[in-house]
């Protein structure tokens, strides 16, 4: 008797979540089952009747898992209801494969991010695009754009941040749950939230994709660019908070003493604001407060010298307005302590 040989991802699931589906959706996947995925998990996010043909071809293939959305609640969304139906209904499944649903993923490409997943399953993956050939500008240029401020705030150089390719293993999915967001403000949350723990994602190569210009997407250039814009910029926010009530001392102390040197030292009280907040919400920094609040005084104390400094030659040699040259100052120096707070202060001993 001739033994069947098991697929190699009959322990992974793949993951589309789809909104208005084309019929091309039926092809990808009935393609994708020939890789021998132990489940293939769609989510109908809310798709509206003409949808309902393509979804009912879907359900009818081997390995297809159908969940259904009554109303459109975003890909964050869809993203949770199949991870929460993957850890509930599929108890053999060991690792999780995510791809949009608009074909710009090739069935090979999704292969490689599976293989991936299984072979370092401590590590997430990310199937990553050159964005080399006929790219649309909006997309060169914001993923370009995105790339260097998620570095900025992460520390970790991630080659394409907005890649709906990645893999997971089973026990990671659990946290994803967790995570705020719920449209594709979501994916980057993730990313970030990963980041920032230390986990360096392992990047896979796959090819760029982009159909008629990218004309298939349901991601609105302006409205979904600013949620995910804003789930980096709360890394940023404690910042922020210091700035404001260093601002505050700082010109209460001005109106009354009128020295530049005491209004820079009350105003640099907000430093134990930064800290604590930085230590606990932005860095996630297990090491002890011994440890590290040396190094960030020994950072506090050069940003008040260099502020001063600065104030002190501006107002002397051009006359400016001393507050208002304490915010521009601020505003710079705030994304010099930050930077520095990451590598020094907070850095991470080891990496996983």
């Amino acid at each position: 008797m001739t033994s069947i040989k098991a697929s190699p991802f009959e322990h992974v699931a793949l993951i589309i979540p789809a909104w208005q589906p084309s019929e091309q959706l039926v092809p990808l996947v009935r393609r994708l089952g020939e890789f021998g995925f132990g489940a293939i998990v769609l989510v109908d996010d809310g798709s509206d009747a003409a949808a309902e043909q393509v979804f009912a071809a879907l359900q009818a293939l081997s390995r297809v898992h159908v969940l259904t959305h009554a109303v459109n609640l975003g890909k964050g969304r869809a993203l949770k209801t199949a991870f929460n139906y993957v850890l509930t209904s599929l108890p053999e499944i060991e690792a999780v494969v995510t791809a949009d649903a608009d074909g710009q993923h090739r069935p090979e490409d999704i292969a490689k991010v599976a293989d991936a997943i299984l072979k370092i399953p401590d590590r997430t993956v990310l199937g990553v695009r050159a964005f080399s050939g006929d790219v649309p500008l909006r997309s060169r240029w914001g993923n370009a754009l995105t790339k260097k401020i998620f570095r900025f705030l992460t520390g970790v150089n991630v080659s394409d941040t907005q890649t709906g390719l990645r893999g997971f293993s089973r026990k990671l999915v659990p946290e994803l749950l967790t995570l705020d967001g719920e449209r594709y403000e979501y994916e980057m949350t993730v990313l970030a939230s990963l980041c920032r723990q230390g986990s360096i994602p392992f990047e896979v190569p796959i090819e760029t994709v982009y159909i008629e210009g990218n004309r298939s997407s349901h991601f609105d250039p302006v409205r979904d660019s600013m949620r995910i814009y804003f789930v980096l910029v709360r890394f940023y926010v404690s910042s922020l908070i210091a700035a404001g009530i260093d601002f505050i001392g700082f010109t209460a102390a001005f109106s009354v003493t009128h020295s530049i040197g005491i209004s820079v030292a009350v105003g640099r009280l907000s430093s134990l604001v930064n800290f604590a907040l930085n230590k606990k919400f932005v860095f996630h920094s297990s090491a002890s407060v011994k440890g590290t609040i040396w190094r960030y005084y020994v950072l506090a104390a050069a940003i008040a010298g260099v502020s001063y400094l600065l104030i002190r030659s501006v107002h002397q040699y051009l006359g400016w307005n001393v507050i208002a040259i304490k915010l521009v100052v601020d505003v710079l120096l705030s994304l010099v302590s930050f930077s520095v707070q990451r590598t020094f202060v907070f850095r991470r001993n080891k990496e996983r």
